[in-house]
């Protein structure tokens, strides 16, 4: 048997006795822990099932909104886990990953023993004989231990015989190999005492350890080999100095672990441009692509070969992109992770970890806009020739970390929460069930929240609600049930079919929203849902009775009972406001824009019924109700009152083009296919009240625009 390590000598004589100790005790305390569970469980089983249904209730104020609270997912068992498919979590592992980066570059090390240079590396010595004065103590610790501590020794040779046999059998060689050194000094005429040996071994050891340091030549050297001669020594060589480039400021990775040594930004620069310029056609040469994936077939043994130099290569393309801030060198970065996408696709632990930093450079606040497209491209394409697993953690990961960055502050950050939602949006056209599954979850997460709300009626439950990243969230299901069952409906109708079915629900949570604190302080959150429900109407065809609630707007006592208060203060901007501030309390310059606003809706609602067969008689209740407002309070307001005469004029219009259109029809009212299809070859924006919402919207757009470039040159 060969001789104990210095280490576990150490070890068995510093921290072996508590670390038995702490296990027996965590055993001890892991049983108690279980049998009190059985006894909760016994105890406590018949009364869960009452516990449950008493938490779900009713909610009167929405219609089946409990009803979907309380479902599962389409086509799924009563029993079926929901949080299934979002076990995948972008930020945290689930402990089922391959070897770590440090084996990583050990088997790269190794590979590279057999044909390294002297010049060029050195590697440590492992054979390193202990310390005289370690043994000795050792051995004087491990007689003494029947005598010192006997209750240890008997516990030992209960629980571990085989430990105590070993260590005796190696303080046996132990001192047999003394005896034999102390007759070999005495037979040649020997010092006993060989402290300047040890030293000398120690010094070279530490020599052989130390790091190469990479220069110019060096690199210039390695790129030609590995371009004209397909060296496989030196393509590994350059992947190590990469590695040792890339974790020079890491804090997993300790400096003696380091091949190589760079030093300057010369030198920095020229061994990542090097290496990312390289790479790609080597591991062409070794593992061709075909169709986006590695031909196993065509690679053959090579695979083998250069498996550790692909996953040493992802890895060090990973952490440089983790530490580097500059915009331009992401850019770079990112750019070269889309080329080796069927390289990280075939390692899950580094397309996991290529997923979140991905989504970490797309939700970061330093990030610039061609970052987050670029992020979004390599995503959609990592999940377009990925598994289901990474899918479902790129779709969860883009929608978290779209919500944890849509904390709208000011006017300036619109761009870059609706560029992100854009972002997101996109990304859920990959998978049609995927998408719904998410998109399921976590309206019903919306509802939840809101069916709570309703029950408790207090401030706190009413902040849940009224923020700005549950309304941007009820924003992104909009856009992504609005292009896919809408827009591009006819494009990819496999996933209009799928998610047409949480039209409704979402349409219940955001006039849920509209109705929970009716008051005139949240006008601005009232219009953000209204606009959000105007949209998803417009788009998916399926009718939403919009207009009664922006005419309640018009009646409410801030307008019909009370004088608005005359006042100085600066207009206020509610594309970045959900509750007015108390200052503009029934000031006339928030109820301006309060109208501005209701204008800008009734035209919008109009204009998406504007087609319909039915619009004539649709619309007569509210343009009744408008006429009786202008009547009323039109005095007061006679530049709103003169904007809704002529919004009357083009809805009278409109209606007598589809009377027209309706008299030459040959169906009867009972015939719904025909009236679906009417006035089909004519759009929505083709009508006189279309056209005129769609002159506004270009007029708001416009206004947005300069709003944001100011407030950002004031910044």
């Amino acid at each position: 048997m060969g001789k104990v390590k210095k280490s576990t000598k150490k070890f068995n004589k510093n921290h072996l006795k508590g670390e038995l100790e702490r296990r027996n005790k965590f055993k001890k305390t892991k049983q108690l822990i279980k049998k009190r569970e059985q006894k909760k469980g016994k105890k406590t089983g018949s009364s869960h099932g009452e516990q449950s249904d008493e938490e779900f209730t009713g909610i009167e104020e929405v219609d089946n909104l409990a009803e979907f609270a309380e479902s599962s997912l389409k086509g799924a068992g009563a029993n079926m886990d929901v949080s299934k498919f979002m076990e995948a979590d972008p930020n945290n592992d689930d402990g089922s990953s391959d070897a770590s980066d440090s084996e990583d570059i050990d088997a790269l090390l190794s590979e590279g023993d057999d044909d390294s240079d002297s010049d060029e590396m050195a590697t440590g010595s492992d054979n390193e004989e202990p310390d005289s004065d370690d043994e000795e103590s050792f051995k004087e610790q491990f007689e003494s231990m029947k005598e010192k501590d006997p209750e240890f020794f008997k516990f030992m040779q209960s629980n571990d015989p085989g430990f105590l046999q070993t260590m005796e059998e190696a303080t046996d060689e132990e001192d047999n190999d003394e005896e034999s050194d102390d007759q070999d000094n005495e037979g040649t005429g020997k010092d006993g005492n060989d402290n300047d040996d040890v030293e000398m071994d120690d010094d070279k050891g530490a020599d052989k350890s130390k790091s190469v340091l990479v220069t110019a030549k060096m690199l210039e050297s390695w790129e030609k080999d590995v371009a004209g001669k397909h060296s496989l020594r030196s393509f590994r060589r350059l992947l190590l100095a990469f590695y040792s480039a890339s974790h020079m400021n890491s804090e997993s990775d300790s400096s003696n672990k380091m091949p190589f040594r760079i030093e300057g930004m010369t030198v920095f620069n020229k061994t990542v441009a090097t290496a990312i310029r390289v790479a790609p056609g080597a591991f062409k040469h070794y593992a061709p692509i075909e169709g986006g994936k590695i031909n196993r077939k065509a690679s053959g043994k090579k695979w083998n070969v250069v498996q550790a130099l692909v996953k040493s290569y992802l890895s060090s393309l990973l952490e440089l992109m983790r530490q580097m801030s500059d915009v331009v060198m992401v850019q770079y970065l990112v750019k070269e992770c889309e080329r080796m996408i069927p390289y990280y696709g075939c390692f899950v632990r580094f397309t996991r970890d290529l997923v979140k930093e991905l989504l970490r450079q797309f939700g970061s606040t330093s990030a610039d806009d061609n970052v987050r497209i670029l992020s979004l491209l390599v995503l959609r394409q990592l999940v377009s020739v990925s598994g289901t697993e990474i899918t479902d953690m790129a779709l969860k990961g883009i929608y978290l970390t779209y919500v944890r960055s849509s904390n709208l502050r000011n006017i300036s950050s619109l761009t870059k929460i609706q560029l992100m939602r854009n972002c997101g949006v996109e990304l859920y056209g990959n998978d049609a069930n995927a998408s719904y599954q998410h998109a399921f979850v976590y309206i019903r997460q919306l509802a939840i929240h809101l069916r709570n709300s309703m029950q408790l009626r207090s401030k706190e439950s009413f902040r849940a609600i009224y923020n700005w990243q549950f309304i941007n969230s009820l924003h992104f299901w909009t856009e992504v049930l609005a292009t896919y069952c809408g827009d591009r409906a006819d494009e990819q109708p496999e996933f209009c079919a799928t998610l047409e079915s949480l039209v409704y629900p979402l349409t219940q949570i955001l006039l849920g929203v509209v109705r929970l604190v009716p008051t005139a302080k949240f006008f601005p959150l009232r219009i953000h849902c209204l606009e959000q429900l105007v949209r998803l109407s417009s788009a998916t065809g399926v009718y939403i009775p919009i207009l009664p609630m922006i005419i309640e707007m018009l009646e409410s006592p801030e307008f019909l009972s009370r004088r608005p208060i005359k006042s100085t203060l600066k207009r206020p901007q509610f594309e970045a406001l959900l509750k007015a501030p108390g200052q503009y309390d029934h000031t006339r310059v928030y109820l301006e824009v309060v109208l501005e606003h209701a204008f800008d809706l009734l035209a919008d609602a109009f204009a998406s019924q504007s087609v319909r067969i039915a619009f004539p008689e649709w619309s007569v209740p509210a343009v009744l109700q408008v006429k009786r407002w202008r009547k009323r309070v039109g005095q007061s307001w006679p530049k709103f009152s003169k904007q809704l005469q002529g919004l009357l004029d083009k809805v009278e219009q409109t209606s007598r083009m589809v009377q027209q259109r309706r008299g030459k029809v040959d169906f009867g009212p009972a015939n719904l296919t025909g009236a679906n299809q009417f006035m089909s070859d004519v759009g929505a924006d083709e009508t006189p009240i279309g056209a005129y919402a769609a002159s506004l919207r270009k007029v708001r757009a416009q206004q947005r625009a300069t709003l944001v470039e100011a407030e950002t040159n004031d910044e």
